[in-house]
Formats: C-alpha cells, structure tokens, sequence
C-alpha cells in the first residue's frame, strides 16, 4: 500500500513539473527585417544626403541590425554604388560613388 502511494506522488510530482515546464515555455519569434531595395530612389537619396555613410547610421535611420546594415553596404560596394572611404580596425566609412 505504502509504495503505490510512493509512485502516485512521484507520478502526480512529474506531471506537475511537466505542467511547470509548458508554462515557462514561450515561442521565440524572429521579427521581419524592413531591408530597403538596394536600387531604391528613396535609398540613393539618403546615401546622397550622409556626409559619412557608416553601418551604424544606415543602421539607425533604416532601423536594421548593424550586421544587416554591414551586408548591405558591402553589395552596394560590390555594385559599385559606393566606395570605401576610410578603414579602421572597427569602423568602416564609405562614400557614395561619383
């Protein structure tokens, strides 16, 4: 009698853990990235109005990830669309291509 009541609570504690876990459980949601067209008007127009066009100030006024902005800026590279300016060891500066 005593060990079925044993395994009654272990099984009642189990299933209560297993409720405690669904509950602490949450679905992670990967939010959509509002990246610009690379050929855009609108983009060309604001690369022509930065004096400095940096990843974190693409970053910011198109509201993306720094890293995103970095994969941009290096296809519009590619394109020749704009061109490196000035290196450092953390911080790229380009320029927009003449």
């Amino acid at each position: 009698m005593k060990q079925i009541e044993r395994q009654q609570r272990r099984k009642d504690k189990e299933e209560a853990q297993e409720k405690g876990k669904e509950k602490g459980k949450f679905e992670k949601t990967i939010g959509a990235l509002d990246i610009p067209e690379m050929s855009s008007e609108e983009l060309m127009e604001q690369l022509g109005k930065m004096k400095a066009i940096t990843p974190t100030g693409l970053a910011i006024h198109y509201n993306l990830k720094v890293s995103t902005a970095k994969k941009l800026l290096e296809d519009l590279r590619e394109q020749k669309v704009v061109t490196l300016a000035s290196r450092s060891r953390n911080l790229k500066v380009y320029a927009l291509a003449q």
